[in-house]
């Protein structure tokens, strides 16, 4: 198992607490598996082998400061994990819906608290990737209608339309603050339609 753990608040260039609970010994590279054409009778013929690679299934988690350098960082690294996991086909993807949401968390989870943090995870197994945002605010995000003048109030929108599916958590009884998700049905590193 791969692990490694920092923060994004202020001290770029540090691991995010990483976990690949299939890699064993095959290191940082995807899983290569090789699709032949069948011959006659069946069996695999020697020519046309198409190498194919399996998205490495992974978990990660980071504590980002409240500021627009570290939101950056963030999306920097989950960028890198994606594309060293074999997902750089939905990476582009990704970080609209991630950073829409890290930012609703700078801007609206962590407004009012001097040093504000919040946290990021992502993970994908079985094809499927899901990014969490968690902030300190109860408040819920709601869509809303921006006008034409407005620079703000489409994000969410952007979410919906890009994600497979998204929601929002609540913390349990006697905890604060919310978590906003989001998934994507990936199929061979690709957003399923």
């Amino acid at each position: 198992m791969v692990t490694g753990i920092g923060s994004l608040g202020g001290r770029e260039g540090q691991l995010m607490n990483m976990q690949y609970p299939m890699a064993g010994l095959r290191g940082a590279c995807t899983v290569p598996l090789v699709r032949r054409d069948r011959g006659p009778g069946g069996r695999p013929s020697g020519e046309g082998a198409v190498p194919v690679c399996r998205p490495r299934d992974f978990q990660m988690a980071a504590e980002v400061s409240a500021r627009p350098e570290a939101v950056a960082g963030a999306r920097r690294q989950l960028v890198c994990l994606l594309e060293s996991s074999g997902l750089s086909e939905c990476a582009d993807r990704v970080m609209l819906v991630a950073q829409e949401l890290m930012v609703n968390a700078m801007t609206h989870g962590c407004e009012n608290r001097p040093e504000g943090f919040f946290s990021v995870r992502a993970m994908h197994a079985w094809g499927r990737l899901r990014v969490e945002v968690e902030d300190p605010s109860t408040r819920q995000p709601l869509p809303r209608s921006a006008s034409a003048d407005e620079e703000g109030g489409r994000g969410l929108h952007l979410v919906d339309a890009l994600a497979t599916r998204w929601g929002t958590d609540l913390p349990a009884p006697g905890m604060t603050g919310k978590t906003v998700w989001f998934e994507l049905d990936l199929l061979g590193g690709a957003v399923s339609s």
